[in-house]
């Protein structure tokens, strides 16, 4: 499965790059059921506005219910780079994966604890793996979020993770345009407010 990820994010259109990078593992039905993967994130980070952006989700029924659910829409979602308690930002600061049984711990300070938690349990989530991007001009993270607790998590599910974020990473490296782009289109759409003002 892996090289065959790696052959998919590949051979993307590069406009449809971020889409395929949270759904591809899904197109793997029975390994993505084994792993009890549920939905992943991808997130970059913009050392200008120094902010965490929500730019792409898995298209999927457990992804929709928790936007459904959610009090603000997915990419109003941001989180400060140098938040302390949020753990998307600790992970992109310190280049260290983490895990996560509440997705408090990734919504601080944009949800509250309890819209964070009604997100989690509408989508029923048990917990959430947060994984740096590396080796890209801008920062970032993929999120994988399953329906087992932490303890449950094989060493074959981490393996997964560990080498399809490093394929992630090398193809958005190859790419720094596309994220240069996404993160400066973010303050010339109308009506945007999420960048702070100069």
């Amino acid at each position: 499965m892996q090289q065959q990820l790696i052959q998919m994010l590949h051979e993307a259109a590069e406009s449809d790059l971020f889409a395929t990078i949270v759904n591809a593992p899904f197109q793997f039905q029975v390994d993505a059921a084994l792993m009890f993967l549920g939905i992943i994130v991808l997130l970059l980070a913009d050392s200008k506005s120094k902010q965490i952006y929500r730019v792409a989700l898995t298209n999927n029924d457990m992804a929709e219910a928790a936007k459904k659910v959610s009090v603000k829409k997915f990419q109003d979602i941001v989180i400060p780079t140098n938040s302390r308690k949020n753990l998307i930002a600790q992970v992109i600061r310190n280049g260290r994966p983490a895990m996560t049984t509440d997705w408090k711990d990734l919504f601080i300070p944009s949800l509250t604890p309890a819209q964070s938690r009604i997100n989690q349990a509408n989508a029923g989530i048990a917990s959430s793996a947060v994984y740096p991007l590396t080796g890209m001009d801008c920062g970032g993270a993929l999120i994988f979020s399953y329906y087992q607790y932490i303890d449950k998590i094989s060493a074959k599910t981490k393996k997964f993770m560990e080498s399809y974020v490093q394929g992630v990473s090398d193809e958005l490296s190859k790419h720094p345009a596309l994220c240069e782009s996404y993160l400066v289109n973010l303050e010339l759409a109308p009506g945007n407010l999420r960048r702070p003002k100069k």
